[in-house]
């Protein structure tokens, strides 16, 4: 799982090695792994908990997508913080479902990126690969 992050900044459950990220229709079912395949933590985080932090990230990166190049720059900058703040919320929200994986926040925010592409389909969503310089 580290060599995957790209960052030595991971931070998760010091006997982890791997998770695996099973999605219901209900929920996600996350487990982290030692290096035998033991399990060292599980949890679930039903997608009802989640849902209004999904939308509310959409929302904003679509209106990012509309003010791109033709509105005001300080327009860019608030959704460019409002989005922060969203993916914040959603960090700390997984940081105390999941805490037995022990993660910091910077992971936790990590962790919704990854089940937010795997919850909406983001390949047409413009403006949701990344993160912008403002102007």
């Amino acid at each position: 799982m580290r060599e995957l992050s790209g960052s030595p900044q991971l931070v998760i459950h010091p006997n982890a090695s791997s998770l695996s990220v099973v999605m219901t229709e209900q929920q996600f079912v996350l487990k982290l792994q030692n290096g035998e395949g033991d399990s060292v933590a599980q949890c679930a985080i039903p997608h009802n908990t989640l849902a209004a932090l999904y939308t509310e990230y959409v929302d904003i990166v679509r209106q990012m997508a509309a003010v791109d190049g033709s509105g005001p720059v300080t327009r860019l900058e608030a959704l460019d913080m409002a989005k922060k703040a969203t993916h914040d919320r959603a960090g700390r929200v997984i940081k105390r479902t999941c805490s037995d994986f022990e993660l910091d926040h910077a992971t936790s925010r990590r962790l919704f990126t990854l089940l937010f592409a795997l919850r909406v389909d983001t390949t047409r969503l413009v403006g949701v690969h990344g993160h912008r310089s403002v102007r």
